[in-house]
């Protein structure tokens, strides 16, 4: 009886969970991406879908979202870029949740990756994480009314030497 009432309790909770449907790797490799293929990572794979597309200066930037089952939306915006002097693009990619337990295991697996926070602080709104490593420097904002969050990811201009 009470192994039955266990799986039972098991059943309806994790039928009630809604898990994030990014994470912070995800991201980063986004910002590898050309805008083309990051949007067929995010359609195929993670179900987002196009929400609306925006002509920034010739830039075409593409807003993307997805609602879970509790209305909990998340988007994400690909196609922020800048270009260098020498021909390279270094991309930005947001993401946006109304869910501020994602942006807490997002911090935990940018802790998690190695990379190095810089910096942790606040102002007005939101409690600000800085990471940074060699390839990208990642922000991430927590409202303090625990109502939402947003994580950018910038690509940096990597150095090589031979």
């Amino acid at each position: 009886m009470k192994r039955t009432l266990l799986i039972a309790l098991l059943l309806f909770c994790s039928a009630t969970l809604f898990a994030q449907s990014i994470t912070i790797n995800d991201l980063a490799n986004i910002s590898n991406l050309s805008n083309a293929e990051a949007h067929n990572y995010l359609t195929l794979g993670k179900k987002f879908k196009r929400r609306y597309l925006q002509d920034v200066n010739g830039n075409s930037i593409e807003h993307l979202n997805r609602i879970g089952p509790d209305n909990k939306e998340e988007t994400i915006v690909i196609g922020v870029n800048s270009k260098l002097s020498s021909g390279a693009v270094l991309r930005t990619v947001t993401y946006t949740t109304s869910t501020p337990q994602h942006i807490i295991n997002l911090i935990g697996q940018a802790k998690h990756m190695g990379l190095i926070m810089k910096l942790h602080g606040s102002d007005v709104k939101n409690d600000i994480y800085l990471f940074d490593n060699d390839f990208f420097h990642i922000v991430i904002f927590l409202n303090h009314d625990n109502i939402s969050g947003s994580v950018e990811v910038h690509q940096k201009e990597y150095l090589g030497f031979d």
